[in-house]
């Protein structure tokens, strides 16, 4: 399945599927299983009159029409016949009898032939009749338009899958398919449990097919501002619901009415109480007109809309508009005369689904405005399709040509058992072709998302872009031309809150556009800075903000035929914008496409701070300055100030080798209350390791926004993002300590020296907790296996993080420090129970101690308050 449409993948499955089986069955069952017969005829009761001489004559049932060559017709049936009895069985000549009657030949089976006594002109006769099912085209033309529908719903949602019109227009397609397998009801009546299933099916259909066509002209072809009206949508939703809960509740009494009836004390065969009977008369009234007006209010959305278009989207629009109001229209005139001539005549209601063939016309003529304008983009999604169908037709038809002449010539005496596995055999090379093919047009057609994103990353790794503003943008627009080859590729310098669009001579449209000036409203730049969300869509569906800004601006960016906008931010500032139109033979950019443009947006912001900051350094030549400046940068990053955690004491140090270091040390509340700390250390020294360092905080700032993430997932993601943002011989060693307020605490170590669990001050009380796991960003990429340890910190037991900057310190005689000085030192200093105190007490040691090998030093105690 393509990229485009994996996203919701399971959600077109499914909802398919149940639609198609729903729609087919019910079909199904009400045209074969549980479809009545018919003797193609139609009789009447005729009152008691006065004869010709004067006398009553008693009532009669009358032959009033008779199909033309039906098999009424056929078997000598003639107009104005006195019916007298069915297969010996009289027909009494009242309302009861009539429907007695007519039930006897409802249920005889298909094909058996029922003999009518009738009286013509005082001569009675016996005339047989041959009992047939009539197929109900008005069904049939109704599940034809359904299933139209439905098939271009599923193109166009396949063509545009991240806007809601196309999703809307799908649900859509779905709920028609669903209406036209409706039946007006089973005359033989079928097991309770397909009445139930027909009773629920009609329910969602009846409910949300007005609500839902309302809405979508709420948002097509233009969004009004009534659709973002929670209450009214609310309102308009819950009324059809509330109203088809009680006509379903009505239907179920219906089909259970002898044990409702038995429970509430009704008599047997009497029909259900009067005021129930009002209830469900007014309720059905009131839901016929509510969907009326719901649906000619969807009519005036149309029209009104249509003409608010640009002019190259309103010719494609009209067609679709004036052959839907000539549909609806045709529906009224249907509506009309079922009323006044159905129970007239047997030849109307037989021949009335003429009137209902323009309606497959409706859905096909929006696939031609889909295809013709490209209205959503489908045209290439269709010639992808039909690409794929046809080379693999050619294949199969290659094969099973290749055996048949294979068998007609110089294999037809080969035994059977001989024949299929050899046809077996040939099947294995012939999938193996199928999947080379399948994998060599998708390549054709579509950049694969692993490679997009080694283009694309690639370009931020490369050394000379990282210092250099120019080279980086230059670097970063060539990887996406490359890797989206994109109709539309322009990155604008942003001006302040703003960015300039260029001039636009011909649009296609005979307009053409000045440069105009996009200025972004606070509260998106603000929300991108909070929450990183970087790729705006800018469809006239994604993005209400831009129709604020003018219907001039909104006219310019749909002539430029952009669809995503990807902001870069610099020290929390906009510093450029990306505009992308279409994608080349792809339909739209998917969630995983957003989601790598917003990686590359977020990297590209930290490389460009990086840059700008070594600018600074070259152009104003004060290098000491500006690293007291990046040391002062990197202190706000980590954290050093000691935060009050109920239930425990927290210790914490860092002290960097030179002015900047790249030691991390981090720790944050999530916001479930639980908390998690980060002892790291990037590979080398100075200045590059903390530019790395501030990326990996970055990195686990934007980790905490998920509360639900674990410390795996927190790692396979670091790990797969600082394999693209760090050097080829750069790497991170880190250590993860998540804690509850009971103690209860999760580690995760990736590279990183041991942690220490200090549970007293005796030998033995100390426990060293070494959890596998290699260091982040190392190349070649490995199996993602970093283990996790749990465990409880007891009532003043220790929990200690390190970097190897404490174990590593050496003497003069070459001598280490090692970890086994650390945990003597803590555990002299434990029965203090002060963890202030036993950090300092080691920082001094090791500085005594060391004379050489200086590095980046940082400790974090988590001691447990005593109880």
């Amino acid at each position: 399945m393509i990229a485009s449409i994996r996203p919701i993948r399971w959600r077109l499955v499914w909802t398919s599927l149940l639609a198609l089986g729903l729609a087919l069955g019910s079909f199904y069952l009400n045209q074969w299983v549980y479809a009545f017969s018919d003797d193609e005829c139609w009789w009447k009761l005729e009152p008691a009159r006065v004869g010709a001489q004067g006398k009553l004559e008693p009532p009669r049932v009358i032959i009033k029409e008779v199909l033309p060559d039906g098999v009424a017709e056929q078997a000598g049936i003639l107009d104005g016949d006195e019916l007298l009895a069915i297969q010996g069985r009289k027909v009494l000549a009242t309302g009861d009898g009539l429907t007695a009657a007519q039930r006897q030949i409802n249920d005889t089976l298909e094909g058996r032939i029922l003999i009518y006594t009738v009286k013509r002109e005082g001569e009675t006769l016996h005339l047989p009749i041959r009992m047939v099912k009539p197929l109900d085209r008005t069904q049939l033309v109704r599940l034809v338009t359904g299933l139209l529908f439905w098939a271009v719903g599923l193109l166009v949602v396949a063509s545009s899958p991240q806007r809601k019109t196309s999703r809307h227009f799908y649900y859509l397609g779905l709920l028609f398919l669903l209406a036209g397998s409706q039946s007006a009801g089973f005359v033989n009546t079928p097991p309770r449990w397909i009445q139930v299933a027909q009773g629920a099916l009609g329910l969602v259909t009846g409910v949300l097919l007005g609500p839902l066509l309302f809405h979508f002209f709420l948002r097509f072809p233009h969004p009004f501002p009534l659709r973002r009206n929670r209450r009214f949508l609310l309102a308009l939703y819950g009324t059809f619901a509330l109203l088809g809960l009680v006509l379903t509740t009505g239907g179920m009494v219906q089909i259970f009415r002898p044990e409702i009836g038995s429970i509430l004390g009704w008599k047997p065969g009497a029909p259900i109480p009067p005021a129930l009977g009002a209830t469900l008369f007014f309720t059905g009234r009131t839901f016929q007109v509510l969907t009326g007006v719901v649906v000619a209010g969807a009519c005036v959305l149309f029209w009104v809309g249509t003409f608010r278009l640009a002019p190259r989207l309103r010719r494609a629009v009209v067609p679709v508009l004036l052959l839907t109001s000539a549909v609806v229209l045709d529906l009224v005139i249907f509506g009309i005369l079922n009323v006044f001539l159905g129970n007239q005549g047997l030849t109307f209601r037989r021949q009335q689904w003429i009137l209902l063939l323009p309606l497959p016309l409706m859905p096909l003529v929006f696939a031609y405005a889909v295809l013709r304008h490209g209205f959503f983009d489908v045209r290439r999604a269709l010639a992808r399709w039909v690409i794929y169908f046809v080379c693999l037709g050619l294949v199969l038809a290659l094969y099973l040509g290749a055996l048949a002449l294979a068998f007609a010539h110089w294999l037809q005496n080969i035994p059977a058992g001989w024949a299929g596995a050899l046809i077996g055999l040939l099947a294995l090379p012939l999938g193996w072709i199928l999947q080379r093919l399948l994998l060599f047009l998708r390549r054709r057609f579509r950049r694969d998302l692993g490679t997009a994103r080694e283009i694309v990353t690639g370009a931020l790794r490369e050394h000379r872009n990282r210092l250099s503003e120019e080279s980086l943008i230059s670097g970063l627009k060539e990887a996406l031309q490359e890797a989206f080859q994109p109709q539309l590729l322009l990155v604008l310098p942003a001006r302040g809150q703003a960015i300039e669009l260029p001039p636009l001579e011909d649009s296609g449209e005979g307009r053409s556009f000045q440069a105009t000036m996009l200025e972004f409203p606070a509260p998106v730049l603000r929300h991108a800075r909070d929450n990183r969300e970087l790729v705006l869509g800018i469809g006239s569906d994604e993005a209400a903000w831009v129709q604020e800004c003018g219907p001039g601006l909104r006219a310019h960016l749909d002539a430029m035929e952009a669809q995503v906008l990807v902001l870069i931010l610099a020290n929390q500032e906009l510093h450029s914008a990306i505009l992308l139109g279409g994608k080349y033979a792809e339909l739209n950019y998917s969630r995983e496409d957003r989601e790598l443009l917003r990686e590359v947006a977020i990297a590209a912001g930290i490389v460009i701070e990086t840059a700008v900051l070594h600018r600074k350094l070259l152009d104003q030549g004060r290098l000491e300055q500006e690293l007291h400046t990046a040391r002062r940068i990197q202190e706000t990053l980590t954290t050093t100030a000691f935060p009050e955690v109920p239930g425990f004491q927290l210790a914490l140090r860092l002290e960097p080798a030179f002015e900047t270091g790249g030691d991390l040390l981090w720790v944050k509340r999530r916001s479930d209350g639980r908390w998690l700390a980060a002892v790291g250390d990037v590979s080398g020294k100075g200045l590059a390791a903390a530019l790395y360092m501030s990326q990996a905080i970055a990195l686990l700032e934007f980790a905490m926004q998920h509360a639900d993430h674990r410390l795996e997932d927190i790692l396979v993601n670091l790990d797969q993002t600082l394999r693209n943002l760090l050097g080829v011989k750069d790497f991170l060693t880190l250590t993860l300590l998540e804690w509850d307020g009971a103690g209860r605490f999760r580690l995760a170590r990736a590279g990183h020296p041991p942690a220490l669990l200090i549970r007293g001050g005796q030998e033995g009380d100390t426990r060293e907790l070494c959890p596998h796991g290699r260091g982040l960003g190392l190349r070649p990429q490995g199996i993602n296996d970093w283990e996790v340890v749990e465990g409880t910190l007891d009532s003043r037991q220790w929990l200690v993080l390190y970097s190897d900057g404490l174990t590593e310190a050496m003497n003069k005689k070459g001598e280490l420090y090692g970890a086994g000085r650390v945990a003597s030192l803590l555990q002299r200093v434990w029965g203090t129970g002060s963890v202030r105190a036993a950090s300092e007490a080691l920082f001094r040691d090791v500085a005594s101690f060391e004379a050489q090998n200086r590095d980046d030093r940082t400790l974090l105690i988590l001691a447990r308050d005593p109880a």
